[in-house]
Order: structure tokens, then C-alpha cells, then sequence
């Protein structure tokens, strides 16, 4: 606009490595920068005010006019600063990402081999985690990871690699559908008739349901023709993606001979044999 010439526009999608480069061929300018964000779901404004990192990538003088501005607006003293170039930071920001995807998914094949051994996963995990080259964090065994970023991205990157040796990338990718596809098997040995979905959203600090691994879960259920119910409030419909919705929790417990939870909750207690 004549009152503002220069805009920042926020894009809610991956960004393939490249994409500013390329933009900037297109449009015939070099005011185009790359900063990406690293909030964690339903932690958003903190890590705005305590970011773990800053990142811009760009035309550096333009580059670090932007990081001041961040700088300022957060609440602790010496952030880690990164002024790079777009490219760059487009790679960290996938890197980061598929590492965590990564992490969720050795975690979770790591749960897969206790189960089926009948083994302790809580004992083999804080044992492995002691160690301080591995850590204590981002290791609780899940259905996948999901959300807004971690299946975009780790694809992307994935994408990016076309013509890039590689085995472990396509690998994390793989073992979210893999991990999907045996919890599912492990409730259909159990030939239940009605599986409950207690909860959509991602967990239990979040409102988001968009594409949380669940969600996976359940398209392998449908595929073997068992009948989905799902319990969640933040559901205002009788139905979701085909499924029925059923918000009367007591109703939705009666009728699920299995349910399927992200969280203990006491709405379960009374029924936790059949979680």
C-alpha cells in the first residue's frame, strides 16, 4: 500500500529450500527474508517471549534489522542470533523438524519392540534417556507425530532429497505410517465391533485436531470396516469426516467396546479396562 510499501506476509505452509532464492529472481528484489518460527503447540506465546533461537535469513544488513526486532520483543537476554542466508535458514527449519519427527518415531518403535516382547517401555526409556548425550525430552511414545508441522515438513525435505542419497530421511517418514498402522492392528486383535476416539485434538494443552496422528489411526480402522465413534467437545457436529460424533461421554463410553486415548483423564477412570 502507499502507506506501507514494504509488507511482511506470513505464509502458513513448508517452504521447500530454495523458495526465497527463487522469489527473489521472480519479483526482481532482494527484500525478501526467511525466519522461521520454532513454537511448540499450545506454547506459542511463551516461546515468542523466550525463543530458543532467532533465525533470519536474508540480505544482511536487512536481515538484522529484522532479528533486532525480535531481539526486542523477547523477554530474555542473549538469545542465540543466526543471520544467515535464505536458503539456509529454509534448511534449518526442515532439519529441525524432521529431527523431532525422528525422535518420536525411534521413540515409538522403541514402544512397538516392548510391547509385542512384553517388556517394561517406561523402564527401557528412562534408562536409554539417563544418558546425557540423549536426554530426558521428547521421548513419550505416542500414536505419530502430527500437527501443523512435522508431516509437512518432514515430507518436504524429504521432497528435497530427489536426487540426494539418502535412507534415513524417507525412513522417518515411513515409520509414522508404520507406527499408525500397528496400533491399529493391535485393536483389531481384539475384534471389537465399535472403537471410541476419545479426543482429537493433539493433547491436552491444544484445541488442535488437524492432523493429529489419531486421525491416521482411525483411516486404518475404517479400512477394516470397524465401526468409529469419536468423543470431542470441541466438536460441535454430529458427524466428522464421516465419523459419528458422539459428545454424551457417558453415552460414547457405553457403546465403545475399545477407546482409544492420547491422555489419561479421569472421564476414563470408570472404564479403563476398555482404554
Amino acid at each position: 500500500t502507499a502507506a506501507c510499501p514494504r509488507a511482511t506476509i506470513v505464509i502458513k505452509s513448508t517452504i521447500p529450500v530454495g523458495f526465497c532464492v527463487s522469489m527473489c529472481v521472480r519479483f526482481k528484489t532482494n527484500h525478501i527474508l526467511f525466519s522461521p518460527e520454532f513454537l511448540r503447540e499450545g506454547k506459542a506465546l511463551y516461546d515468542n517471549q523466550h525463543p530458543s533461537r532467532i533465525i533470519v535469513g536474508g540480505e544482511k544488513k536487512q536481515a538484522q534489522a529484522f532479528a533486532d526486532i525480535l531481539l526486542a520483543s523477547a523477554l530474555d537476554p542473549d538469545v542465540p542470533l543466526i543471520i544467515t542466508d535464505s536458503t539456509e535458514a529454509e534448511a534449518i527449519k526442515l532439519f529441525a523438524n524432521t529431527y523431532l519427527a525422528m525422535r518420536v518415531a525411534f521413540f515409538n518403535e522403541l514402544d512397538t519392540y516392548a510391547e509385542l516382547h512384553d517388556l517394561n517401555t517406561e523402564h527401557i526409556i528412562k534408562g536409554v534417556s539417563l544418558d546425557p548425550r540423549i536426554g530426558d525430552y521428547y521421548n513419550n511414545p505416542s500414536f505419530g507425530y502430527g500437527g501443523y508441522c512435522l508431516p509437512k515438513d518432514t515430507k518436504q525435505l524429504l521432497a528435497d532429497y530427489a536426487d540426494i542419497p539418502n535412507e534415513l530421511i524417507g525412513a522417518i517418514v515411513q515409520a509414522n505410517e508404520t507406527r499408525m498402522k500397528h496400533i491399529a492392528d493391535m485393536v483389531l486383535r481384539r475384534k471389537p465391533h465399535t472403537v471410541g476416539i476419545y479426543r482429537l485434538t493433539m493433547k491436552t494443552d491444544s484445541d488442535n485436531f488437524r492432523q493429529s496422528s489419531v486421525q491416521g489411526v482411525v483411516s486404518y480402522l475404517a479400512e477394516a470396516a470397524v465401526d468409529v465413534v469419536i468423543y470431542e467437545p470441541g466438536l460441535h457436529t454430529d458427524t466428522f469426516e464421516g465419523y459419528r460424533v458422539i459428545n454424551d461421554l457417558k453415552k460414547f463410553t457405553a457403546m465403545s467396546d475399545i477407546i482409544i486415548a492420547n491422555r489419561n483423564s479421569s472421564d476414563l477412570q470408570s472404564v479403563k479396562d476398555k482404554v
